[in-house]
């Protein structure tokens, strides 16, 4: 480190949000650029919170509402709760997909029958 140059502290709430907001999908480059920390540390931090091991550096704790409850056990029902999320988007999107298909060959049954009643593949012009 260079003479004169403090070494810049971040508090854990500080952390936790830098964190939240890669989460929410925002780029990490440009993220590490605001904030005027760099990339790598971004990602140590996020790791330092998904395992629940508490931040690098001096003493850094988690902050009692960032903590994962009772460690990476907290970490892993929060898991467990999103598979079962997205489980119940899969089978409501399953039935939907089958409500379409369904309609669709309905459909194209349909055109068919049409189509071997009569020669023409329109409809006949209408007399005025």
């Amino acid at each position: 480190m260079e003479q004169g140059k403090a070494r810049r502290v971040f508090s854990a709430e500080f952390k936790v949000r830098a964190v939240e907001r890669m989460r929410a999908g925002e780029r990490v480059s440009a993220l590490a650029a605001e904030l005027g920390v760099r990339r790598k540390f971004l990602y140590c931090w996020k790791d330092a919170l998904e395992s629940g091991r508490g931040f690098p550096g001096k003493g850094h704790a988690f902050p009692a509402a960032a903590a994962p409850a009772a460690g990476p056990a907290g970490v892993a029902q929060a898991g467990v709760e999103r598979v079962q999320e997205l489980e119940a988007l899969v089978g409501r999107l399953t039935l939907e997909n089958r409500f379409f298909k369904g309609a669709l060959q309905s459909i194209a049954e349909l055109r068919q029958a049409k189509g071997a009643n009569s020669s023409a593949a329109s409809s006949p012009k209408s007399k005025r």
